[in-house]
């Protein structure tokens, strides 16, 4: 019932933020207007089996993404973002549980064709393994959605250039912290700290984020930064899309005194993290679009809850392939991730628990029934820590499930 409840009043919050009744087609004047997107989506995940017992259950769950823009002129818009989705894990089977409505995004935008400019509450730019639109279905990139950045503030800009024949270059670069100020309070669930926080908690994003709790990036200015480049359609390889990043992450300004993870908030080193990956569009034979697709990404001490050596940090190393099939309405993903934990310690440099490799297999297929609709299937073989029942070990967990998304343009 409050999972109902909290997804009728994100649909009315998207009416306040500037999304009409009647849908329309986007009118991008000269004049002050509105533009506004809704992204809704139903999905049920079934594990039906697992090494470890307490991951076999089945989660019924819901999303919304609504993203309002104010035009002032046809340069300067404000917008908002609000996010309504799972913010906890399944602890067992449930129907629309532990979901959260949150402000993802509010900004203001200056866009000048080439170069633009943005200050407020952002998602800074920084690989595109975690993006659905470079990467589709549901279980094709969870593992790259660990560095996907969201809910920062601060101030940043772009430029893009398309030299013709060298392709299309794209530069974004931006300074700032993650939102532990009010915006970051989640309505009808609010997770806080508690027993088994970091890789093995059951929250998914806190209730509120607060400076106190510190964690790379939590400060009180913006003093991390993510930089990221992309080349695209080059003339000789039309189709490839190269892109590379960088970001530093400050470790936060309010360092606690303790690093038990089962007692309260941890502490955090600086960060440093890297990322590379491409896409490659081929045209095939009746009318197939084949598209691998490989991303690497690595990060510098990055803090584990370790329930057999205790806490340290850690370096994390990712990399996601793919292949992706289009045909007509059709579109076939097949995938391998895998997550490395490298000890950053050398005082712990035996410990065998969080020294090991996660990997994931999964497979898509997702059909557009109309325009705005698409349905998909899917399955998933994950060896990875659970994150409850028995954390001590790996897990081997094989998932189905289902999704059908259904997209508005106001």
């Amino acid at each position: 019932m409050r999972a109902l409840l909290s997804f009728a009043v994100f649909l009315f919050a998207s009416a306040v933020a500037g999304v009409p009744l009647a849908q329309a087609q986007h009118d991008h004047g000269e004049g002050a207007h509105v533009d506004a997107d809704v992204t809704l989506k139903l999905g049920v995940d079934r594990n039906y089996r697992s090494s470890n017992a307490r991951s076999v259950l089945t989660d019924t769950y819901g999303e919304a993404e609504a993203v309002a823009k104010l035009f002032f002129n046809h340069n300067f818009y404000m917008q908002t973002k609000l996010h309504w989705e799972r913010i906890k894990f399944p602890t067992e089977s449930r129907t629309f549980g532990g979901h959260g409505m949150y402000v993802e995004n509010l900004s203001a935008n200056l866009d000048l064709d080439a170069a633009k400019l943005y200050a407020g509450k952002f998602n800074p730019a920084f690989g595109m393994g975690w993006d659905d639109a470079k990467l589709p279905g549901f279980y094709a990139n969870e593992f790259a959605k660990d560095y996907q950045m969201k809910e920062a503030i601060g101030a940043g800009g772009g430029y893009a250039l398309d030299l013709a024949t060298y392709g299309k270059h794209k530069i974004d670069a931006a300074a700032f912290f993650f939102d532990n100020s009010f915006l970051s309070r989640a309505a009808f669930n609010n997770p806080a700290y508690g027993p088994g926080q970091g890789p093995l908690s059951t929250t998914q994003r806190l209730g509120q984020n607060r400076l106190v709790y510190g964690g790379p990036g939590n400060t009180n200015a913006p003093q991390s930064l993510a930089v990221q480049y992309e080349l695209a359609d080059p003339a000789a390889l039309e189709g490839l899309t190269i892109g590379a990043g960088y970001r530093f992450l400050r470790a936060g300004t309010r360092q606690p005194l303790t690093l038990d993870a089962g007692n309260g908030p941890v502490a955090s080193r600086d960060s440093h993290g890297y990322v590379a990956g491409a896409r490659y569009e081929i045209g095939l034979p009746f009318d197939v679009v084949a598209t691998p697709f490989v991303e690497w990404a690595r990060f510098t001490d990055v803090f584990n809850a370790d329930p057999s050596l205790g806490n340290q940090f850690k370096d994390r190393a990712y990399l996601t392939t793919a292949a992706i099939f289009t045909w007509q309405d059709f579109t076939f993903v097949a995938s391998r991730m895998t997550r490395r934990f490298d000890d950053a310690n050398s005082a712990a440099a035996t410990g065998a628990f969080f020294n090991q490799e996660d990997r994931q297999l999964a497979a898509n297929l997702l059909y557009k029934v109309i325009e705005n609709l698409t349905l998909g299937v899917g399955y998933r073989k994950t060896r990875a820590v659970p994150a409850f029942g028995d954390v001590t070990r790996q897990a081997t967990t094989h998932s189905v499930g289902a999704q059908a998304v259904y997209t508005l343009e106001f």
